[in-house]
């Protein structure tokens, strides 16, 4: 018997949750250095620790649903996501904040994760077109992330107090996932999967050329996205003098790029097949990783050398995130849970290592940067290569 899907609407919702929780610091991370008196390569950390947070949560996260069901998994995490946040409200030392920032990432985890094993769950056929409608409504959460968050900060003046919205947030989220989020985990199916042991599912996910191609893909995309985020306000604000407010409404218009390619993805798929999909998509984040290095390079760090490349970034991730993450799982609905949380641990572990060596390498001089978010496009191309490398993968099919 098929399971009715919950509210796309709310699925979106619940996913947005955790690029919201991360993206909002991002305004605040100047005003962080200067009240810890801390170098920036220790400020990033404020970001980076959530993504580890998400990374480190989502394999456990995709097995105990596995085991125990969505609806329980989703309900804990939001609570935790809400008990880190009033932890980071009140955090007096960057320490402190760190280890809450982990933490909720740990509970942002539960909304990206569990909606998507929640459509596979749902669906008998193509999951892409759903799953792309979700990532376009969780698309909103990084465009509104940075304004919310600029705007907290001039409204509160105290850059820990951005954390009453992530608060508010979480509250917002519990209440519809309470009432209205039902238990779509098939116990007849998931017995299947409950057969192997832990180890067994990660193994056998990690000898397939398409699961780990998937989630590479995914990774590296996210890494050149990563890579850019870690460094973004203090390049737009040093080097374009452009202030926090000015900065986000900038980002929320590449976002809504992103939704709406994300959105017209899915929708393309059912047409053209989901790996042409990709194709498409990751041919556009490698024209974005060409344009950011030869542009700074030659036009020197300028409005114009940064969004022309930004936008063909959003644009190629609106195609590649959805069909990427949709790919990973597409192969075993019986272990749908540990095979969302597998490929998105593995994908934002990668997305945090270009974040810390973003961090790392950045001196006041943006070039550098474009070169990393140049070599990760390149691996993203070389990851796509691995899925099409197996013979089984007809790349115009779904």
């Amino acid at each position: 018997m098929q399971i009715k899907r919950p509210s796309t609407l709310l699925l979106g919702l619940a996913s947005g949750m955790s690029p919201f929780g991360m993206v909002l610091v991002v305004p605040t991370l100047e005003l962080f250095a200067q009240k810890f008196n801390a170098p920036y390569s220790s400020i990033q950390f404020i970001l980076s620790a959530y993504l580890f947070g998400l990374a480190t949560a989502q394999p456990i996260v995709g097995f105990l649903s596995d085991k125990i069901g969505r609806r329980p998994i989703m309900i804990s995490g939001i609570i935790l996501f809400i008990v880190a946040s009033f932890i980071c409200l009140y955090a007096q030392d960057l320490s402190t904040l760190i280890i809450a920032r982990f933490i909720q990432g740990i509970g942002g985890s539960v909304g990206t994760i569990m909606s998507r094993a929640i459509i596979r769950d749902t669906t008998t056929t193509d999951s892409a077109k759903p799953l792309s409608r979700v990532i376009a409504i969780m698309g909103i959460a990084p465009m509104i992330g940075p304004v919310v968050g600029a705007f907290a900060l001039e409204f509160f003046g105290n850059p820990n107090d951005v954390f009453i919205v992530t608060l508010i947030i979480g509250v917002v989220i519990l209440l519809p996932v309470l009432f209205f989020l039902p238990e779509t985990l098939d116990l007849k199916l998931a017995k299947t999967g409950l057969k192997l042991p832990w180890y067994k599912k990660y193994q056998l996910l990690l000898s397939s050329r398409i699961f780990v191609g998937s989630t590479f893909v995914y990774g590296f995309a996210t890494g050149s996205f990563f890579a850019f985020l870690a460094v973004a306000s203090t390049v737009f604000s040093k080097d374009l003098g452009i202030d926090v407010k000015g900065f986000g409404l900038i980002w929320s218009g590449m976002s809504i790029l992103y939704a709406i390619s994300s959105f017209y993805g899915g929708n393309l798929s059912t047409r053209i097949g989901l790996m042409n999909v990709m194709k498409r998509g990751i041919i556009l984040n490698l024209i974005a990783g060409f344009l950011i290095y030869s542009l700074v390079k030659f036009l020197g760090t300028n409005l114009l050398s940064i969004l022309i490349p930004l936008t063909f970034m959003f644009l190629a991730h609106g195609f590649v995130v959805s069909t990427s993450l949709t790919k990973a799982v597409s192969d075993r609905p019986e272990i749908a849970g540990s095979s969302s949380g597998l490929s998105s641990s593995m994908g934002l572990m990668i997305g945090g290592l270009f974040s810390i060596l973003s961090g790392v390498v950045y001196t006041g001089y943006f070039l550098p940067i474009t070169l990393i978010i140049s070599v990760s496009t390149i691996f993203c191309y070389l990851s796509y290569r691995l899925i099409t490398s197996d013979e089984s993968v007809d790349v115009n099919s779904i």
